[in-house]
């Protein structure tokens, strides 16, 4: 009983970080139509600042702080450096730029350790529930966030430029602000996925953990919260779960960890197909004139 309470509890706190992770994604994607097919960039570096900072003496609360801060950062530095392109271009820079981080990880020991990655070596007391009261704030600001009239622009500015700048907008600006907050929730996410794991590597940031975030969205439904956090909750059971079926099934170990990613693609195919808009879709919100 004891372990089956552990497991649930490791459940839990995996989803939730993973379910911050991928409303960061929605918040650029399905509120601003930022493509970026590097999202786990943002969980790799909060990730690598937690244990950094950790291991230089840093309490673990500014830890998590400082890991919001570079990655936010970061979100800026994506943003200036594809400012002037669009669509699926801004998905390849994306990609390219978190793939170079990871190498820059994987190959600078000084920087941190190279391939052998880091331990973190700290704690925080209560530290699932503090998960599960962060995973609550971060949908509490975004649902701020998508109702006031930053949200408002972002939305139209996700149909295109040219209106949002036809009515002087700022468009960069506003595309840089939604990177920097996508950014600081991907740093706290992925700082906590260091402090569950006590430890981050290069391999935690391989572009297939990207495409597992961007299930979550894709399943849960783009641009609704409530959908994003169901399609974690559905993609991590499944992913989970699915481990289980050793005991069933007479099934290699060996052979189920790339069929996960099957079904995964899978189940996408049948959303694509038969529910585009996700399991949760978006509100249309109708304004009164």
């Amino acid at each position: 009983m004891e372990q089956l309470i552990g497991f649930g509890i490791y459940l839990v706190t995996v989803t939730c970080i993973f379910a911050m992770l991928a409303m960061s994604l929605d918040l650029q994607v399905g509120a601003c139509g930022l493509m970026n097919f590097g999202q786990v960039v943002f969980m790799m570096v909060g990730a690598y600042a937690t244990a950094i900072a950790a291991n230089a003496g840093i309490n673990p609360y500014a830890c998590i702080v400082i890991s919001m801060a570079v990655a936010a950062l970061l979100g800026v530095v994506m943003s200036l450096t594809v400012k002037n392109m669009g669509g699926t271009y801004w998905g390849i820079l994306s990609l390219s730029m978190a793939e170079l981080i990871r190498l820059v990880f994987l190959n600078e020991r000084w920087l941190a350790d190279g391939a052998n990655g880091l331990s973190v070596l700290i704690t925080i007391p209560y530290f699932s529930l503090t998960v599960v009261v962060s995973t609550l704030f971060v949908i509490l600001i975004l649902r701020v966030i998508w109702l006031s009239p930053f949200g408002r622009v972002i939305r139209m500015i996700r149909e295109g430029d040219r209106l949002p700048l036809a009515l002087g907008k700022n468009v960069l600006l506003f595309k840089l602000e939604t990177m920097a907050i996508g950014g600081a929730i991907g740093g706290l996410g992925g700082s906590f996925y260091a402090l569950l794991n006590s430890y981050i590597s290069p391999d935690d940031g391989l572009p297939i953990e990207t495409f597992i975030i961007w299930a979550m969205v894709v399943v849960g439904g783009r641009g609704n919260l409530l959908g994003v956090v169901a399609g974690t909750v559905f993609i991590q059971i499944l992913f989970v779960g699915s481990r289980f079926l050793t005991h069933i099934v007479d099934i290699d170990a060996g052979v189920l960890a790339p069929l996960r990613f099957v079904l995964i693609g899978l189940l996408i195919m049948g959303v694509m197909m038969f529910r585009p808009q996700g399991l949760i879709p978006e509100r249309k919100r109708v304004y009164r004139i």
